[in-house]
């Protein structure tokens, strides 16, 4: 299938074509097609898989485009809505929407905290019609009136299960009481708890449902192991680099801390290496993923603040320099290479108080990963702990089961004492 095939204008082909895209993703050959139509979707898929093509190409045929410039309040009114978890993803999209939108008069702002009000309200009122934006910020714009939602068209929720995780639930509740009831609605989520249902009901018309059966442990991912003590993790990794020899390589920790302290280490070893987390400033955070991308650093070392926010087309290798704390969290740190179908690898280094977690990962993705024999570097275990941690697993379960019952069945018996007790007051049977 083609581009020609998805009920898009030969302007908008052209673009595509201009930028290199020759065949839709599958999530862009299903969802594409529905939201042309003007229909809501409930969109479940894998990150890398072309998730933002599939929403913002149909919304820029489906707006009308804007003939003349508005004044007044009407400035800060928009047609379109996207709403996403962190300042990069809105980044990334925005920037995506700028790219796509060449041949169009839409324009798009981008609204993230971390920089000032005062930037974001110039470019409202300079005609943005579609904003991409954190819950948090926009709710900030909406209390200082420098937007309006009164006549949004169509509202996108980008990465929903990470919106919830991060605890967004009620500002999104809140944004959307300020939405028209008549609009189209589409959400887009790589995992599907409860908690997103709950907020489909809310959110969506009928809704058409995709569901993309991507392969979390994709093909184009080679992934590997290597099991090593903790406090030797960083003088491997820096072998390892060093061996690799390649640029733009991903590094994920679970803390700040862990993140400042792993660059030192690199930088007193000569390797070009940043950091980028949550105490960075939104202006240093876009400095050191652009000189990321221009290879002007050779190391980028995250928390999971960018797990879903950084887009590099070729990105050859990410390593989990420690496993991430949900282990869900794994599948889209490694999604940030092999994109588009392109190679990519993907390494853990895993110390022993890691290994339960291990090997539940390994139960999740349903695959048993490559482990890597390295000599000078061992870890101080023998093979038949993964059995012991396994059934220690098994023990605690089964523990936690008993009790639970124990537990209803001590609740029974006292719901009965009480019902026994109340009759026999009736019957003026007591002591």
């Amino acid at each position: 299938m083609s581009f020609s095939n998805l009920m898009l204008s030969q302007k908008l082909q052209n673009t595509i074509k201009a930028l290199g895209y020759t065949k839709p993703t599958p999530i862009q050959q299903q969802a594409i097609p529905v939201l042309r139509d003007g229909r809501d979707i409930l969109a479940i898929s894998q990150t890398g898989t072309g998730k933002t093509a599939s929403f913002v190409l149909p919304m820029l045929e489906n707006l009308v485009q804007r003939k003349e410039k508005r004044v007044g309040d009407n400035r800060y009114k928009i047609d379109a809505l996207i709403l996403a978890p962190t300042r990069e993803l809105v980044i990334q999209i925005h920037k995506s929407i700028e790219r796509y939108s060449v041949e169009f008069t839409h324009k798009s702002v981008a609204l993230y905290g971390g920089v000032r009000l005062g930037s974001q309200i110039k470019d409202i009122r300079a005609g943005a019609n579609i904003a991409v934006a954190t819950p948090a910020r926009l709710l900030e714009h909406l209390k200082n009136r420098t937007i309006n939602l009164s006549i949004v068209q169509i509202v996108v929720i980008d990465e929903a299960d990470r919106l919830l995780e991060m605890g967004f639930i009620d500002d999104i509740k809140a944004i959307v009481s300020k939405l028209p009831l008549k609009r189209q609605s589409a959400m887009f989520s790589a995992t599907f708890p409860k908690d997103i249902m709950s907020l489909a009901k809310s959110l969506l018309k009928n809704p058409i449902t995709i569901k993309i059966d991507g392969d979390i442990s994709a093909k184009e991912i080679k992934q590997s192991v290597y099991y090593i003590n903790a406090e030797k993790k960083s003088q491997f990794l820096i072998s390892l680099l060093k061996e690799k020899k390649l640029k733009q390589i991903l590094i994920f920790v679970n803390t700040k801390r862990v993140a400042d302290i792993l660059v030192e280490k690199l930088r007193l070893d000569g390797i070009k290496a940043k950091a980028i987390h949550g105490d960075k400033s939104q202006n240093i955070r876009n400095q050191t993923l652009l000189e990321f991308k221009n290879s002007d650093i050779d190391v980028l070392i995250a928390t999971d603040i960018v797990a879903r926010g950084i887009d590099i087309k070729s990105l050859p290798l990410v390593i989990n320099f420690e496993l991430p704390i949900k282990s869900e969290e794994y599948i889209h740190r490694i999604g940030r290479t092999g994109r588009a179908k392109e190679s990519g690898e993907a390494i853990s280094l895993v110390s022993y108080n890691e290994l339960e977690q291990f090997y539940e990962l390994e139960k999740l993705l349903n695959i048993t990963i490559p482990t890597i024999k390295i000599d000078n570097f061992k870890l101080n275990i023998k093979q038949k702990n993964k059995k012991k941690i396994d059934n220690k697993s098994e023990k605690l379960k089964k523990a936690k089961e008993i009790a639970q019952k124990i537990m209803l069945k001590s609740d029974k018996n006292r719901k009965n004492e009480k019902k026994s007790y109340n009759k026999s007051l009736k019957k003026g049977k007591h002591f």
